[in-house]
C-alpha cells in the first residue's frame, strides 16, 4: 500500500537514527493515520451491511517495561460511508436500503513485543477493547429540551437519539518501528481486528493499516 511505501522511504533515510538511545523505562505518545479497508457483513434473514474503506486518525500512549516489551492504549476515530439493506419482516413488504455515514470509535489496550533491541525492529502486538458505532440514523421521535442561553435568552431545541452499539473487539498486528533523533520514532503496522456481535461472527473482521509518529520521554 502507498502508506507503507512512505514509511519505508523514511526508514531508508541515512544518518537519522540515534543508536545510543534506549526504549527501556520510557513513556511514548503518538499520533496516527489509519486506513481501514472496506467490509461487507451479513446479518439475520439476509440483511446486508457494506462499509466503505476510510481514512481516519488516532493517538496512543504506551510505557516501555524494557527495550522489548511495552503496554499501552490506542484510540482511533473514523467516519466511513455505508449502505445497509434491511430485510422486511413480513412477506410482501419492501426491503429498506439506507446509505449514510457512520461514526466509529476504537479504544483498545494492547501489548507490544519488539523483536530487536536496536532502533530498527519488527514488532508484533495483541490487544482488546471496544468499538463504538453510531449509524447517525434517528431511532425515534425527538426529545425537546429548553435552556437559558447567556446571549439569546430562553431557547428550546429538539434532540435526536440514533441507532448505535458498542462491541467488544480484539486482535493482533505486525509492523516495523524505526527510532529517529531526539527520541522520536515512526511505526508502520498492519492490523487485524474482530468485532464480537457485528453481523455473522465469521465475517466481523476488520483490516487496517496504520502509520504512527511519536515521541519518547
Amino acid at each position: 500500500m502507498r502508506i507503507f511505501a512512505i514509511a519505508m522511504l523514511l526508514i531508508a533515510l541515512p544518518g537519522i537514527s540515534n543508536a545510543q538511545g534506549s526504549r527501556s523505562k520510557t513513556w511514548e505518545l503518538s499520533v496516527a493515520g489509519v486506513y481501514q479497508d472496506s467490509k461487507s457483513l451479513s446479518g439475520d434473514n439476509g440483511s446486508i451491511l457494506d462499509i466503505d474503506s476510510e481514512l481516519g486518525f488516532g493517538f496512543g500512549i504506551a510505557y516501555n517495561l524494557n527495550s522489548k516489551f511495552s503496554l499501552g492504549a490506542d484510540f482511533e476515530f473514523l467516519s466511513p460511508k455505508y449502505t445497509a439493506v434491511l430485510v422486511a419482516e413480513n412477506i410482501g413488504e419492501n426491503d429498506i436500503t439506507i446509505s449514510h455515514k457512520m461514526d466509529q470509535f476504537n479504544g483498545r489496550f494492547k501489548g507490544t513485543y519488539n523483536i530487536i533491541d536496536g532502533p530498527f525492529t519488527p514488532f508484533v502486538e495483541a490487544g482488546l477493547g471496544w468499538t463504538y458505532f453510531d449509524s447517525n440514523v434517528v431511532d425515534g421521535p425527538p426529545t425537546t429540551g429548553c435552556y437559558w442561553h447567556p446571549w439569546w435568552g430562553y431557547i428550546c431545541a429538539n434532540f435526536y437519539s440514533t441507532f448505535d452499539d458498542t462491541l467488544f473487539s480484539y486482535g493482533v498486528g505486525v509492523g516495523l518501528r524505526y527510532e529517529l533523533r531526539g527520541g522520536t520514532f515512526i511505526k508502520a503496522s498492519y492490523n487485524h481486528w474482530e468485532m464480537d456481535g457485528l453481523g455473522n461472527s465469521e465475517d466481523a473482521v476488520f483490516e487496517a493499516a496504520k502509520i504512527e509518529f511519536g515521541w519518547s520521554f
